[in-house]
């Protein structure tokens, strides 16, 4: 190779590196589709004043539309980002029934929160975007 074949070489480098990578580096970023506010959601999950160990809260909206937003309930705390807007609390948890599976001595499990709280909820949050979205629920077995 001749001297100036290598110093045009040496000299295009920089340059095909740079439109090598630019629909990479114009392709990374905010494509002007921000999706829906959130909000950060914090709380507490009783069932007849005792906390509940383990379950699920999810927050899906009020009118079906838009996306919900799930997190694990421990120790009777929870907490999640959600979007904002009125929505439907669902909350479900599971325990042990003290029976054996008969195929494979699993544990059987049964859920224990009333309907009315999760399949057939009648909780209903407004999740803000510049307030503290604490929510307390104090469920009832009866």
């Amino acid at each position: 190779m001749s001297t100036i074949f290598k110093l045009r070489m040496i000299q295009f480098y920089p340059v095909f590196l740079f439109l090598l990578f630019l629909p990479i580096f114009t392709g990374c970023g905010n494509q002007g589709s921000a999706g829906p506010e959130i909000a950060a959601v914090k709380g507490t999950v009783s069932l007849d004043g005792d906390s509940i160990p383990v379950g699920d809260i999810i927050f899906e909206p009020a009118d079906g539309a838009g996306p919900a937003a799930a997190g694990q309930i421990r120790e009777g705390k929870f907490e999640l980002q959600c979007p904002v807007g009125t929505k439907k609390v669902i909350i479900s948890a599971a325990r042990k029934t003290g029976k054996k599976g008969k195929d494979f001595g699993e544990d059987i499990m049964e859920s224990y929160i009333p309907a009315k709280y999760n399949t057939e909820t009648e909780l209903l949050e407004k999740v803000s975007p510049d307030t503290e979205n604490e929510f307390h629920f104090a469920l009832k077995s009866m």
